[in-house]
């Protein structure tokens, strides 16, 4: 991955540089102190990830950062400050970034969000080849749709209990909902789907309430993420922590259902219903 550095403290830059090089992360193509200057810069480049301080001299982090994703640009932010307010983390988050690192650096944690970025750029690209290759060849595609259902439906089933959730009621439901984006795919329809129209497909389907597939759904999920967090107290950097953290997760949520777990938080993580099937069916097709 290509990756740009903005932050003042030339010190810091150097590090986190280091970093990258050192563990083969990618290669950083440029850097700057200076928040207005950063926009040009990254706005030249298109850097795959920048790792942007929030107290920046022009404009701060989070203005650079909103100013750019309103340009839809392609690059994941990680956010690193010495910053601990949480309403400003809140607020860097609701911009839009990826991920929000305190200083003083940590070298497992760079590494470890860095390529939990990387992941998550993965599976949005592979997504979306996958949207446009079955949109694009889906009848010779159809001719193994039987073989592949089964495989998928496998590995799906493999998740299930490694996330504890196998026996749960809505693990079905799930499965089931799974199959119907994977038909929007296979259709060509780029994710254009929306909850509440799968729901209420698939109520018509197997003949149940709406909202008691939705609570199911949700019960099952929830679930998961306590059993995901659970995993990473117990070993930060467990395999499967690792996978399921990003690729069905948002991970800043399953951070903070980590903190409730240990009594540190007050809430817990929210889960993304859609980013969970969508990443459960990502999974399937590529291993």
């Amino acid at each position: 991955m290509r990756f740009v550095i903005i932050e003042d403290d030339v010190s810091v830059r150097k590090i986190i540089g280091n970093i990258i090089d050192k563990y083969q992360l990618g290669t950083v193509v440029a850097e700057c102190g200076d928040g207005l200057k950063a926009e040009s810069i990254i706005g030249e480049y298109s850097p795959d990830v920048a790792l942007v301080d929030m107290l920046l001299p022009g404009q701060d982090g989070v203005e650079l950062i909103r100013k750019l994703l309103e340009k839809r640009i392609e690059t994941s932010f990680i956010m690193v400050s010495e910053s601990t307010s949480q309403p400003m983390i809140t607020k860097a988050y609701q911009t839009g970034i990826d991920f929000y690192i305190h200083k003083p650096i940590n070298v497992l944690e760079i590494v470890s969000v860095i390529r939990k970025v990387e992941e998550s750029r993965r599976l949005r690209a592979v997504m979306s080849l996958i949207s446009q290759t079955t949109a694009r060849y889906g009848s010779p595609a159809s001719r193994t749709a039987d073989s592949d259902d089964n495989t998928k439906k496998n590995r799906i089933n493999r998740m299930f209990s490694e996330l504890g959730i196998i026996g749960e009621a809505g693990a079905k439901n799930i499965h089931q909902l799974i199959q119907l984006v994977d038909s929007r795919l296979t259709g060509g329809d780029n994710q254009s789907y929306q909850l509440h129209e799968l729901y209420q497909e698939l109520s018509l389907s197997i003949g149940q309430d709406v909202k008691t597939i939705e609570q199911r759904v949700r019960r099952a999920i929830a679930k998961a993420m306590q059993n995901v967090a659970n995993t990473g107290i117990e070993d930060y950097h467990n395999e499967k922590f690792e996978l399921y953290s990003g690729a069905l997760f948002d991970f800043k949520e399953i951070r903070q259902e980590m903190a409730f777990i240990q009594g540190k938080g007050l809430y817990r993580g929210k889960i993304n219903i859609k980013k969970f099937l969508e990443g459960l069916l990502f999974l399937a097709a590529s291993e």
